[in-house]
């Protein structure tokens, strides 16, 4: 037999049965409802005597006379009443059975009962035919009053009882019937809705592709798939270049619709058994569950290339790039979240990179646990004490002078040890941390130098600061109170800031730097050269300084492009009224060929490397008396 036609006979038999058993409930309740209600109210009604015989009892002023009446208006269809004195034994007897032979012997049984508490009313069989009594207490008298009465004729409750039983069996077929069929019918309902709903949980909105739940399970099943014979399964990551100068120029409408030719185009390219999905924002993910490295690389060369046609939106052309990142398990990752990771992670190398696209390399993860540990734990640190200041000396080239020293800071992390800058600096300015941090620089800078200026006067102090520092509204007046405390004037600071800092938002670094300059501040541009901006900023900004970036100065040894470049920078430096700094000096020939070119100061390992306070205490001695002059002559300020 087919499993409906089960079901069918099953929910039968169920309906059969509970009619049986519901029928003879309900029959039950019909006949025997009618002797407990009567029970009920003759308790009831006995209560209400009790209560209004109570006083008239109290006060001995109780009559027979005055019984029949009280019986006669709350209960005249009360067959007895019997009043008895518990102390004394007096009776009142009222009612049509007062005078009946062998009532004196049915009450003093009742009476017996009620006395023992045993039952305060019941049911008597007496000469075959069931008798009711109920008995209470007059509260405040030694009274007991009881009443007796007959069953009223019941005949009317078998015919009720029976149509009652025909009609709720009727109904209870019914009943079981329509909800048999609604139960259906809400089975359908939500086995869709549940689809619906799984549909929306596991679906990206606008693209309908797979979300990263989705991917999420997928990526589970292939690594656990035991068929794929030991083939990786990669992982490629796959981000929109600038789609958000895209969304902010053109409109989100604009970008909806790139993000939904893009997801198209990729689900375009799978093959069987391959899945694509949007994890968020512009970022999609391609998964490949039998791929090796070169699979890999032959499908990312095929998105390259069909993203490079131009896409069409509402009359627009568009030319769109990706950037793709690939780790394969087992060979980059054993697990599915860490292959998860960093397959995004290496997306961001290739960005970092300026490639198209980059396989997982883990040497140049900066994007590990330790980077997150102390991301957490960098502002505290600085609260802690944990941090310290190096100081690298900035000589004059013509004369050999120390004309001041940049502040570079440390963390002497307690467990990991000292921490360059280069690997906490990142995590600083993405977590906000670099305010504090560049302030904490300055003022314990400044104090240092405070100390040695009796030493070394005019020593001056060079400092580099942040985009979010000149965003902050206080930093111009928390940077003159540190300036007050130290001792050292507005000139003895020098405030290093990048090309790309200041191009963030030039009208705002204009009218930030301007208002430091005016104080005395001297502004230099560090690293110049390395910048993606006009040269036009350098006639718009205050500038005092322009520094030669290290990578120009290393190699110009060797290239004479370099040193062309280098020469051209220090003469539209001195055109524009600034003092040049040539930064990572390692050799005493590049030091030479600075001071052909006019540079005026040098930076680098070849004079000294960075220095803690005492150390740079000493070299500045050793290096007066290897001049054989004093120590104050060896030092002009910062502006010199």
């Amino acid at each position: 037999m087919r499993l409906s036609t089960h079901i069918f006979f099953g929910i039968v038999g169920i309906t059969v049965l509970s009619q049986v058993v519901f029928g003879t409930i309900a029959y039950w309740m019909v006949v025997n409802g009618g002797l407990e209600h009567q029970q009920t109210m003759l308790a009831s009604e006995a209560r209400e005597l009790a209560e209004d015989l109570a006083v008239p009892l109290a006060v001995g002023e109780l009559s027979r006379t005055l019984a029949e009446e009280r019986l006669g208006h709350l209960a005249p269809d009360i067959d007895l009443l019997l009043i008895e004195n518990h102390r004394t034994g007096r009776r009142f007897l009222v009612g049509p059975w007062a005078e009946q032979e062998g009532t004196g012997l049915l009450l003093s049984h009742i009476l017996q009962k009620h006395q023992r508490g045993d039952r305060s009313g019941g049911r008597l069989r007496v000469n075959g035919k069931d008798v009711l009594w109920a008995g209470v207490t007059v509260t405040g008298t030694p009274y007991d009053l009881i009443l007796l009465d007959r069953p009223r004729d019941m005949g009317w409750g078998s015919t009720l009882a029976t149509r009652f039983l025909a009609v709720g069996a009727l109904i209870l077929w019914v009943a079981v019937w329509v909800a048999l069929v609604l139960a259906t019918v809400i089975s359908r309902k939500l086995s869709e809705k549940s689809a619906a709903l799984r549909h929306q949980v596991t679906h990206d909105v606008l693209t309908g592709l797979p979300n990263r739940a989705l991917l999420y399970e997928q990526l589970a099943e292939a690594l656990d798939d035991p068929g794929h014979g030991g083939v990786s399964v990669a992982l490629l990551v796959i981000d929109i270049d600038r789609f958000k100068e895209i969304n902010d120029t053109l409109g989100h409408h604009f970008g909806d619709r790139l993000l939904l030719e893009v997801g198209a185009r990729l689900k375009a390219l799978l093959e069987k058994g391959e899945s694509v999905a949007r994890l968020g924002g512009d970022e999609f993910a391609v998964l490949l569950p039998d791929a090796t490295e070169r699979q890999a690389l032959e499908r990312i060369e095929r998105i390259l290339a069909e993203m490079k046609r131009p896409v069409m939106v509402d009359d627009i052309e568009l030319e769109v790039r990706v950037t793709v990142g690939v780790a394969l398990h087992p060979e980059h990752a054993a697990d599915l979240d860490t292959l998860v990771r960093y397959a995004d992670v290496a997306m961001f190398q290739a960005k970092e990179k300026g490639l198209s696209h980059m396989f997982y390399d883990g040497a140049a993860d900066n994007f590990s646990v330790r980077r997150l540990r102390l991301g957490a734990e960098l502002r505290g640190a600085i609260a802690r004490g944990e941090m310290c200041l190096h100081f690298q000396p900035k000589v004059q080239v013509d004369s050999g002078r120390v004309v001041g020293v940049e502040a570079l800071v440390r963390w002497n992390h307690p467990t990991l040890g000292l921490i360059p800058p280069d690997e906490f600096i990142p995590l600083a300015e993405q977590t906000g941390a670099v305010t504090p941090l560049t302030l904490w620089v300055i003022e314990h800078g400044l104090e240092t130098m405070g100390g040695m200026r009796k030493l070394w006067p005019g020593l001056g102090l060079a400092v580099n600061i942040s985009a979010q520092n000149l965003r902050d509204p206080d930093f111009i007046s928390v940077l003159m109170e540190a300036l007050r405390s130290s001792g050292l004037e507005a000139g003895d600071l020098t405030l290093e800031i990048t090309e790309s800092v200041m191009m963030q938002d030039l009208a705002h670094a204009r009218s930030v730097l301007q208002g430091l300059h005016d104080r005395g501040i001297r502004i230099s541009v560090d690293d110049f050269g390395t910048g993606y901006s006009s040269f036009a900023y350098l006639t718009q900004l205050p500038l005092n300084e322009l520094k030669i970036d290290r990578s120009f100065v290393r190699d110009m040894v060797h290239q004479r492009s370099q040193r062309t470049l280098v020469h051209s920078v220090v003469e539209l430096a001195h055109h524009l009224g600034c003092t040049v700094v040539a930064e990572g000096v390692e050799e005493e020939e590049a030091l030479g060929l600075l001071q052909a070119m006019g540079c005026d100061v040098a930076q680098g390992y070849h004079l000294s490397r960075p220095l803690p306070e005492d150390q740079l205490r000493l070299w500045l001695r050793t290096r007066a008396g290897q001049r054989n002059t004093p120590p104050s002559d060896q030092i002009v300020t910062a502006g010199s």
